[in-house]
């Protein structure tokens, strides 16, 4: 059986494939086993203890994972996904992204829900809502009524792909789109958005007047703010009735781009007007048009807003409208990249084409200084000024005054480097056979582990934190410490005598994966501020801001509270009565019990929070097993 697909390292659950011959002999009884008809290519375990199985088939099983029981199977639920290719022009199998399983920390019932959504950014999209405890569909275009438009290829109803997708704060789904209606005379310009609850899958409101081609934001009021080709609106989040909108002020045109600020405050739109671009500031709270500055240029200007007013990129110039009158500021030479605001008086820092580092005066829009770094990206903002990595995966300080807080010499080198962060003010790293801890407040970074060696000459490949202390791990070895560089424990479990790649491939890396702010300011540009991972990256540079004010203390907290905890790793070794897995507590680091496998390749699936495993012995069958 082929390898299904490569895992990644930032997943809550590490799904393995390797090579599979038969059945071998089981020294103890699993708790359960299931046998399908198809070959199984991919499982994945759910937070609300549900295992997902994709058969070969394209079909989809729903399975209790504590009882082995099959809860249902829908065979078409992937509908066009088969047809999928990936950049090699073969086609894809199963993929970690396909199905994302929901999660809310306050209402776990919402893992019981999961969203099918893919595309081939050409004909094949398709987006479902389904309930995985009963294998219930809950929402897809047609049943949501959304009008199928059908140009070439088969009946598709109509959606857009970036602007349909579950809000988390408001616990719906929407769904919207705008097209042409070809069967009309004249082609008149459509749009059409629905909210569905998530429990139910009903339409709670729907509006003909408004579509987004982004995933609306959701405001401080818990209201929606819409960004479409010709309509920009805030909605009624509980009715769907318009509280303002915007329009375009010619509807042969579209708004050809936009960005707002971090609050929500004011929005900035480009479009064409006449024989001119124009750049308009929207208040978003009132929908009121503030001031309207004409610009020219070819195509369309990046716009990057901030509370101080629009930074506009266009092929010649790089401006500053002021955000209360939209007069002209500055303009400053020629720059592309991602443009960061590092807050109070430190300027603007531009990443130039992975080659400068530019920082320049927000007031006068004068380069303040430069350096080159090649391959640079600026990973995120502290307290001490601006980190970085470089093409060869160091990471770098430069201080707000653009000197070198680590420099060349006193980099943690990379490539390999590994990290976690407890909190917004704090950071562990390990590079090159140390672990140092970094006050993010202050730059001070400190060695407090001088040399790891792990047994079997392994590499760490990962290092998490498990909310009480941190997991420096290879596939045969596990050290825990603590901030301080106190070791907790250390210890190693021999291998199987199976090749180093057989070792690699079947490692059960379940990483604790914090939901850090790493790479944040680069990462807020990349992703806008309309984004809510843009929003939290705008964030992590207000903490370090203001560090003495309540904001610190609540964005801390939010922080933490979003940590995800595997409690136990799952080691290949020798358990005495053949080869088999041992469950190691990570914060102990104690043996929490075995099974024997004498299986040397196994495949498996885990849940690290109840230490279970599911086990593949066969191309049909999977066993559940208990410690």
């Amino acid at each position: 059986m082929k390898k299904p697909y490569t895992t990644t390292r930032m997943m809550f659950l590490t799904l393995l494939a390797a090579w599979s011959f038969g059945t071998n002999g089981f020294a103890q009884e699993p708790a359960w086993k299931l046998v399908l008809e198809k070959e199984i290519e991919w499982t994945l375990h759910t937070h609300n203890k549900i295992l997902l199985v994709g058969t070969t088939d394209w079909g989809l099983h729903g399975v209790d994972a504590n009882s082995g029981k099959l809860l249902w199977s829908n065979d078409d639920l992937y509908n066009s996904a088969k047809a999928l290719k990936g950049p090699d022009g073969k086609k894809l199998g199963y993929t970690p992204d396909l199905i994302r399983v929901l999660q809310d920390p306050s209402d776990p019932l919402v893992s019981d829900y999961a969203i099918v959504k893919y595309t081939d950014n050409i004909m094949v999209k398709n987006f479902v809502v389904i309930n995985i405890r009963t294998g219930e569909l809950v929402m897809n275009p047609k049943m949501a009524g959304m009008p199928v438009v059908k140009v070439i290829g088969p009946e598709v109803a109509t959606f857009h792909y970036d602007g349909s997708d579950y809000l988390p704060d408001l616990k719906g789904i929407i769904i919207t789109a705008s097209w042409e209606d070809l069967a009309t005379p004249g082609k008149p310009y459509m749009q059409m958005t629905k909210f569905i609850d998530l429990e139910s899958g009903k339409v709670s409101w729907e509006n003909d007047q408004i579509s987004s081609k982004f995933l609306p934001v959701v405001t401080d009021d818990k209201n929606l703010i819409f960004i479409g080709e010709k309509t920009a609106a805030k909605i009624d989040a509980k009715t769907g009735k318009p509280i303002w909108s915007f329009e375009v002020a010619e509807k042969k045109n579209n708004f050809e781009a936009f960005d707002a600020n971090i609050r929500l405050t004011e929005g900035y739109f480009y479009q064409k007007k006449g024989n001119q671009g124009v750049v308009t500031a929207v208040d978003l709270k009132t929908g009121k048009s503030l001031w309207e500055k004409p610009l020219s240029t070819k195509d369309a200007p990046v716009l990057t807003a901030e509370n101080f007013g629009v930074i506009v990129a266009d092929e010649k110039d790089f401006t500053l409208f002021e955000a209360e009158t939209g007069n002209i500021k500055w303009t400053a030479k020629k720059l592309s990249g991602i443009v960061v605001d590092l807050g109070k008086d430190w300027g603007i820092a531009v990443g130039e084409k992975d080659k400068y580092l530019t920082v320049l005066d927000k007031n006068t829009g004068e380069e303040k200084w430069s350096q080159k770094v090649k391959g640079i990206k600026i990973d995120q903002l502290t307290g001490a000024g601006i980190m970085y990595v470089n093409e060869e995966g160091s990471v770098g300080l430069f201080g707000f005054d653009g000197k070198p807080v680590w420099g060349e010499k006193d980099m943690i080198k990379g490539p390999g480097v590994l990290r976690a962060k407890p909190s917004l003010d704090q950071e562990i790293f390990y590079a090159d056979e140390k672990v140092y801890h970094v006050n993010l407040v202050t730059g001070e970074k400190e060695v407090i582990i001088d040399k790891v060696e792990f047994e079997e000459k392994e590499v760490p490949d990962n290092l998490e934190f498990t909310g009480s202390n941190f997991v420096l791990s290879s596939s045969q070895n596990m050290l825990g410490f603590d901030e301080n560089g106190t070791i907790l424990y250390k210890d190693h479990w021999a291998s199987p005598k199976i090749s180093l790649a057989g070792r690699i491939a079947m490692r059960t890396m379940q990483v604790a994966m914090v939901a850090m702010a790493s790479a944040a300011a680069y990462q807020q540009g990349a992703a806008g501020n309309l984004t809510s991972l843009g929003k939290q990256y705008g964030y992590q540079r207000e903490f370090f801001e203001d560090m003495s004010g309540a904001f610190g203390d609540v964005a801390n907290q939010r922080f933490k509270a979003s940590l995800n905890k595997g409690l136990y790793s799952f080691i290949l070794t020798d358990v005495g009565e053949g080869v088999g897995l041992v469950k190691v507590d990570k914060v102990s680091g104690k043996e929490e019990g075995k099974i024997v496998l004498n299986d040397k390749e196994p495949i498996y699936d885990s849940d690290p929070e109840n230490g279970m495993i599911f086990y593949k012995p066969t191309r049909k069958e999977v066993y559940g097993y208990l410690f």
